[in-house]
């Protein structure tokens, strides 16, 4: 497991920020990413989805993740697909570890950005409501294929939107994944920047599924939101 380092510059924020991203925990151990995150010192934390696996039907380190993500920073959870599956764990459960649960809503993070994340497979009218604000918006959204269906053309005022799900496409070849849940074969969204808009994190752990990784190593991303001159 890896630190990835993005950057992000806008003249929308008061100063600089860093934020540890966090995605596809699926229940595994979680030791190594939180060390990881402690070395990032974020100002908040982001997890985008898939803490628990539906596959297996794990779940006992799901909360505990989420309580010991809290120490280190304040922590936003947004829901992946495998919570909405496997609904395991309730809103309560979610937001008594002392995280932001956002799930089709938004937060204001230190007066200066609004925070929103969006469930999957629900409505998404909400997102005309949270695009029109002043503040520097970030979206969490676990899944990058909704951002060619859902957000590029259709929510162009969304300054950043942050996805998981692709697993890095499992397979790399010369900087390309193979595989995607949602996407298919040789898929378009699975690792890093895209329209500098769009950031997708491989994530921490596989699920169940019989394809391994290669060439496809785990990460916490450290991303700096800079304040542009």
């Amino acid at each position: 497991m890896k630190i990835t380092e993005y950057t992000f510059e806008t003249k929308e924020v008061k100063k600089d920020y860093v934020f540890a991203v966090m995605s596809d925990l699926h229940n595994r151990p979680y030791e190594e990413a939180l060390k990881l995150t402690g070395e990032i010192k974020p100002d908040a934390i982001f997890v985008v989805g898939d803490i628990v696996d539906r596959h297996r039907k794990w779940h006992d380190k799901a909360l505990s993740f989420l309580e010991k993500c809290v120490k280190i920073a304040p922590t936003f959870f947004s829901y992946g697909n495998h919570e909405i599956s496997y609904p395991v764990l309730s809103a309560k459960e979610i937001t008594d570890t002392g995280v932001t649960l956002l799930d089709n809503s938004w937060s204001l993070f230190n007066g200066d950005i609004i925070i929103g994340g969006r469930t999957p497979r629900t409505e998404i009218d909400w997102l005309r409501d949270f695009e029109d604000n002043d503040q520097f918006s970030i979206l969490l959204d676990h899944c990058p294929e909704h951002y060619g269906k859902y957000l590029k053309d259709i929510h162009p005022e969304i300054d950043l939107i942050i996805a998981g799900h692709a697993h890095g496409g499992q397979i790399r070849i010369k900087d390309r994944g193979l595989f995607s849940p949602g996407q298919g074969i040789f898929p378009k969204y699975t690792k890093g920047f895209y329209d500098n808009r769009l950031l997708v994190t491989t994530g921490l752990a596989n699920t169940g599924g019989p394809i391994p990784r290669i060439n496809n190593e785990t990460e916490v991303l450290k991303l700096t939101i800079k304040k542009q001159a």
